[in-house]
């Protein structure tokens, strides 16, 4: 599949899980011994302060929304990992390429999806449990976000610097920037001599 409609299918992807957001039921109805609850997924008005809405029952209000919300997410990554291809894509004698930065940016974009997978069900179970343990200081779906996501670009950073000169900018790159420059400055010279030949002329 070509690049531009991987990340074409990817965009209507989001556009889809968005429009299931908008779609799915938001009260759900909990059954709690002989009484019932009803519980909306965008939480419920404050009772002092009637700008602000509290959330609830994290469990029971993300029920219809938990999983929409990480299959955006899923799209997302490959959203952003198609991009990145094609910025990295190169186009050669046999079509375009990304080289060596095919199995990095395939391994990084697997990755960030599985951290985010890991993420959600993080989430899940802390919204069920009764007790909770912290990592480092921080609830476990936080310090996902912490220790794993806002980390991860620095993979990214390090494969960029690792190829560089194999890939994005090769010792033929530089070569032809030289001998472009070298041609741009041999022109200028010999445009300046005839603009001077032409005057001592007049």
């Amino acid at each position: 599949m070509k690049l531009h409609w991987f990340v074409f299918l990817t965009l209507i992807g989001m556009c889809l899980a968005v429009g299931a957001a908008f779609v799915a039921p938001t009260e759900v109805v909990v059954q709690d011994g002989a009484t019932e609850q009803v519980v909306s997924s965008s939480g419920f008005q404050h009772d002092r302060f009637s700008t602000m809405r509290q959330g609830g029952p994290g469990a029971e209000r993300h029920a219809t929304t938990l999983w929409i919300g990480w299959a955006f997410v899923i799209f997302q990554v490959l959203f952003f990992g198609g991009c990145l291809a094609m910025g990295m894509e190169r186009r050669g004698a046999e079509g375009p390429s990304l080289g060596p930065a095919r199995g990095p940016l395939l391994y990084a974009t697997l990755i960030l999806a599985a951290i985010f997978t890991a993420l959600v069900f993080s989430y899940q179970r802390y919204a069920t449990a009764d007790t909770h343990t912290l990592f480092l200081g921080f609830p476990r779906p936080t310090a996902w976000v912490f220790y794993a996501v806002w980390p991860f670009p620095v993979y990214l950073m390090f494969v960029y610097m690792r190829i560089f000169d194999r890939w994005f900018f090769t010792e033929e790159d530089e070569r032809k920037v030289a001998e472009l420059a070298a041609a741009q400055r041999q022109r200028e010279l010999e445009a300046g001599g005839s603009d001077a030949a032409r005057a001592g002329g007049g």
